[in-house]
């Protein structure tokens, strides 16, 4: 788990094969770009999980670096995935693309703009498209969900799909285009403009429904009354729509979450009749987010390894009902929490408790590697 700020910036090594999962945000691509850029010859594959811009804008500044690894493979459901092949070749109109450019200058927050360029207009999907990355080959440069992607091989690892579907993709693409009618745009090809608004206006989800509360609670309350807080799930839409998968390799398994809704995770386990998955390690959807972990999801997972990616300072993340809810369901079991950063900020009557109540579990922190 590189140190990718408030993101996701993760990567999969085996003997013969590199994964790189996500990006983190593009001041994080300064902390781990010397782990990447001039230390591989390649990535057998990038997987860029959903379009949020602390996943994404670490690999559009990875994709400009200098001596970067040959990249083989991409799987992202961006706009050229959603909707057709992107297209400069035919004329564009001005006064389109001048709606469109407008659109994306009121979504995108003014750090975005300064870390990555975007007076240039630098949409992940374009960039892409730009340097001949071709996306998702495995479906013929279609978007990937579950329904048409059940499983695929990347060497000698095995991936089974657990989200999105085709209904949460459906649901993108409707609120773009209700966006779309309500300005009076009326877009004649999918170019470069139309490219940076749609990235642009998804992004600009998950700035409306984060929570910005601090980590610590404003009073003291015990683990187990915070583990069984009611349970809010997650509203963004971004975030439903992020790859989850099950990765296995040498009869080891990741349970890999990226930011998915907790009900996707059950809803395949209840698909594939599975009351309890067992697996190695968990990397926890969103950061830790209390609306992404739930009881219910906990109680049907067997592991002793959780992996949060966050350094804290943003959105609450991690919240302290899912650490309780990780700590209550695995109290009987040596269990390691794993988090990438240092935080200082997970409020000391939480840790003494946990020392004295919950002596199997163990927060590590600063961890950036976990081998399995």
């Amino acid at each position: 788990m590189y140190n990718a700020g408030n993101g996701d910036c993760i990567s999969i090594q085996t003997k013969t094969d590199f994964i790189l999962i996500d990006g983190g945000t593009a001041q994080s691509f300064e902390s781990w770009k010397y782990k990447i850029v001039g230390q591989l010859e390649k990535i057998d594959l990038l997987i860029i999980t959903h379009i949020d811009n602390d996943h994404t804008n670490g690999i559009i500044k990875l994709l400009d670096a200098e001596g970067r690894p040959e990249i083989k493979q991409v799987y992202f459901n961006g706009v050229e995935q959603l909707f057709s092949n992107l297209d400069d070749a035919n004329k564009s109109d001005r006064r389109i693309d001048t709606k469109l450019n407008a659109l994306a200058s009121e979504c995108i927050p003014s750090s975005d703009k300064e870390d990555i360029g975007y007076s240039e207009g630098t949409s992940l999907s374009y960039i892409l498209n730009k340097q001949l990355l071709r996306c998702n080959e495995l479906v013929s440069g279609q978007a990937i969900f579950i329904e048409n992607t059940k499983k695929f091989d990347i060497g000698a690892l095995k991936f089974e799909v657990i989200g999105p579907d085709s209904a949460t993709l459906s649901e993108l693409k409707n609120k773009w285009q209700y966006k779309l009618d309500e300005r009076g745009i009326k877009p004649k090809i999918i170019n470069k403009s139309f490219a940076n608004s749609f990235e642009a206006y998804i992004q600009s989800f998950e700035n409306l429904t984060a929570d910005t509360t601090l980590i610590s609670s404003n009073s003291t309350k015990s683990i187990e009354s915070l583990a069984n807080e009611n349970f809010i799930p997650d509203s963004s839409l971004t975030n439903k729509s992020s790859f989850s998968l099950l990765i296995e390799h040498n009869h080891k398994k990741i349970l890999y979450l990226g930011d998915c809704h907790a009900e996707t995770v059950i809803s395949w386990l209840d698909g594939n009749g599975v009351q309890k998955i067992k697996v190695d390690a968990v990397k926890v959807s969103h950061h830790g987010s209390k609306n992404n972990t739930s009881l219910e999801l906990l109680e049907r997972i067997d592991c002793q390894k959780y992996l949060i990616s966050t350094n804290g300072k943003s959105h609450g993340h991690p919240h302290l009902e899912t650490l309780a809810r990780i700590a209550l369901i695995n109290q009987d079991a040596k269990t390691n929490i794993y988090f990438n950063y240092d935080l200082r900020n997970i409020p000391t009557w939480f840790t003494d408790e946990l020392c004295k109540n919950y002596k199997n579990i163990n927060l590590c922190m600063n961890v950036d590697e976990v081998e399995l």
